[in-house]
């Protein structure tokens, strides 16, 4: 079951549904629907959930995760799928039954904020007492949010700041933060770095949601941090998670002494920025790290069908080989225009180049006014020959390009996108939907697509590891019933593609390097009870 609880749709059907005589979740007073929270309210108009579990379906391993949780802050690396929202759910409730804790922030990505959180309090029966806010939507909604009591506050990262600003230190009564996806505090950045007006000053500087954080970690008895890819880029991702549990106790008090003592400094002649760790570096920080940062991996504990890549191969034809080749040499390309004269596209430097290559071989690019010109359909086709091995089954499409996404619903007109309507998801798991067209940032954490279908395709790669494996996670996640998932990437030969893939193929194998020196494997539920009686020790 999903909820949707900030939709006009939500809103109409509360209302209509007379629940008028309680609290507001926006409108005039005399409109008073009931509050989000409200499960009652939630399950009159989706229903309830499948089923409602109880704690005796935890697995050994999501046992394990509650109890390190209750006792100490944790970051857990848990892979997707294996139930570390509702393992936090079960740590939440111990802690505020012992009085150890009363108010919850949850910070997560919107979809995740609004969708995956409130269905597993639904879900969980030892949850479903807890009385929750969800704090998005426009300025109004928020603030109506806000003016509810309840226990546990949700809220999306981009919202954060705003969250802060509204209610300062005085109104500020949080005292547990579960951070889900932590990886997105890798920067360790205090204040955001502005662009210059108009006028050629420059803004302030404003504080990031890590600087919010870190202003008001003094507040927070318990901190747990969950994510699905803790380190896409490497040991440097570490430094900001492990900060916002420790304020520096094992890694250092800054970004740049975690550097410094660790990664040797980049060629001041290379144009790249990127930091490489000295050899020793991984073993020394891992073991400092490995009392609170534990990676829990799927292989381990679950039993999935396997998941085959099948990667398709696209060939420019000779003239669009040379001219792509021309392009990466020159940085500027000739393109014919449909009833004009030809336009001159250029890259002013490196980085942009990368871009405009990668949408070269995707089969278009962008004009100086955010237009696109067609430059070949190759990847539309392969896309169609997937469609018809398919044979009618569901196919889930990751795009990287505005174009791609306009192509591809030109191509298949029968083809929806994620997002457009808010029975997305029940409609896929449903098995009605044919082609389901998503962004990978757009439906890449917490969203439980394994039902629909056992077919995803890579139309465009992405460059970031986390983006890159929480959308196959998508599909290849506990609940698949298919014996096996597919995983197409279509790839253009001799182009920026392969380059992608193979950095994300080196990322994979970096961030599993990390992961495997803190990895936690309860094979036996008699080693989850020797391993908790350690921990009680």
């Amino acid at each position: 079951m999903t909820f949707h609880p900030w939709t006009t749709e939500f809103k109409k059907s509360v209302a209509k549904i007379g629940l008028e005589s309680t609290s507001l979740i926006y409108g005039a007073p005399e409109q008073l629907p009931r509050f989000v929270h409200d499960l009652e309210a939630l399950e009159l108009i989706y229903g309830p959930p499948d089923e409602i579990l109880t704690y005796g379906h935890f697995r050994s391993y999501q046992r394990w995760m509650s109890s390190v949780a209750i006792k100490q802050d944790v970051f857990l690396g848990a892979e997707m799928g294996l139930g570390k929202t509702a393992a936090s759910l079960y740590a939440i409730v111990q802690m505020l039954n012992s009085g150890f804790i009363s108010s919850v922030l949850i910070v997560a990505p919107l979809k995740v904020a609004e969708e995956t959180w409130a269905a597993e309090i639904a879900k969980w029966d030892f949850a479903r007492h807890l009385t929750y806010r969800i704090v998005t939507g426009t300025d109004a909604e928020r603030r109506a949010a806000l003016r509810h009591e309840a226990v546990i506050t949700i809220i999306n990262r981009e919202n954060l700041v705003w969250l802060q600003q509204t209610l300062g230190v005085r109104r500020w009564k949080f005292d547990c933060l579960i951070y889900d996806e932590a990886s997105r505090l890798k920067s360790g950045r205090k204040r955001s770095k502005p662009k210059a007006r108009a006028d050629g000053t420059m803004p302030p500087k404003k504080l990031t949601e890590f600087g919010i954080l870190r202003r008001m970690r003094f507040t927070f008895k318990r901190v747990i941090e969950l994510s699905g890819t803790p380190s896409p880029n490497g040991l440097i991702d570490l430094w900001g998670p492990i900060f916002m549990i420790d304020l520096g106790k094992r890694l250092g008090t800054s970004m740049t002494a975690y550097k410094k003592r660790w990664f040797r400094e980049p060629n001041r002649f290379s144009q790249s920025t990127k930091v490489e760790p000295f050899d020793h570096s991984e073993k020394e920080i891992m073991s400092k790290i490995g009392d609170i940062f534990f990676s829990l991996k799927e292989e381990d504990y679950l039993k999935l069908p396997p998941m085959i890549p099948v990667d398709h191969k696209v060939k420019l034809s000779a003239d669009e080989m040379k001219r792509y080749k021309n392009f990466e040499a020159e940085m500027a390309i000739d393109v014919a225009v449909h009833g004009k004269e030809p336009e001159f596209i250029e890259a002013v430097n490196q980085g942009v180049l990368t871009g405009k290559l990668l949408q070269f071989a995707n089969g278009s690019l962008y004009r100086e006014d955010k237009s696109s010109v067609r430059i070949h359909d190759h990847k539309l086709d392969i896309l169609e020959s997937i469609m018809e091995e398919a044979m009618g089954q569901p196919v889930l499409v990751a795009y990287s390009f505005q174009f791609d996404k306009d192509a591809i619903k030109k191509r298949f007109p029968y083809v929806r996108i994620y997002g457009d309507s808010k029975s997305d998801m029940r409609d896929w798991n449903a098995g009605k939907i044919r082609m389901l067209l998503t962004h990978p940032a757009s439906a890449g954490h917490g969203l439980n697509f394994q039902h629909g279908s056992s077919i995803a395709v890579w139309y465009g790669l992405t460059w970031s590891l986390e983006l890159y494996r929480q959308f196959i996670k998508r599909l290849h996640r506990s609940g698949q019933k298919a014996s096996k998932v597919f995983l197409h990437r279509i790839i253009t030969e001799g182009t920026m593609d392969e380059t992608v893939l193979a950095a994300l193929l080196a990322r994979g194998a970096t961030q599993d390097s990390i992961t495997d020196a803190v990895r936690v494997r309860l094979e036996q539920e008699w080693e989850y009870e020797m391993a908790y009686k350690r921990m009680a020790a």
